[in-house]
């Protein structure tokens, strides 16, 4: 059986572990996106590239759906939320709506080299319960974000956890 300690280290270095992306910024003109919500050119959204939007096979169901990522350009930074999957985007390119594309650069400038992360990646809390008797539940739970978005690793008894599961 493993010891807290180890799992703690284990959960805090798989959540330390941020992704970045870099690639293209554009713009689009919003409607009807691929998770299923309409929005408009006002609206701070982002569609991403099928790298990252996933293979679900109801697209409006996509685990993407409704994640914010921050954009950072020239040292501006900018909030969208994913509603949508933007079939001709490389891997790590992002097509943003004009609302959100005007914080960072002028129209004009048409595409942009950006980075950006999911908000709340960069950092983790993991919560432990020790219910005695070698039961413990440890949660990790999404740290950075401020909506409340919770990562979906919640173990019980460890004493039956194998690495990969991790």
């Amino acid at each position: 059986m493993r010891s807290l300690p180890s799992i703690l280290l284990a959960l805090a270095a798989c959540a330390s572990s941020a992704v970045a992306y870099s690639g293209d910024m554009t713009y689009y003109t919003p409607g009807l996106g691929a998770c299923g919500k309409q929005n408009t050119e006002a609206d701070h959204i982002v569609a991403v590239a099928p790298a990252q939007y996933g293979h679900d096979a109801n697209p409006n169901n996509a685990k993407v759906c409704g994640r914010r990522i921050k954009i950072k350009y020239g040292g501006r930074s900018a909030t969208a939320t994913v509603v949508d999957k933007c079939p001709s985007c490389a891997s790590g390119s992002i097509d943003v709506s004009p609302a959100v594309f005007r914080q960072l650069a002028p129209l004009d400038k048409g595409r942009v080299k950006v980075t950006w992360s999911y908000v709340g990646s960069s950092s983790a809390v993991v919560a432990a319960e020790d219910f005695g008797d070698g039961d413990v539940r440890v949660t990790l739970v999404d740290g950075g974000a401020d909506d409340g978005d919770y990562v979906n690793l919640e173990y019980e008894g460890f004493q039956d956890v194998i690495a990969n599961e991790l």
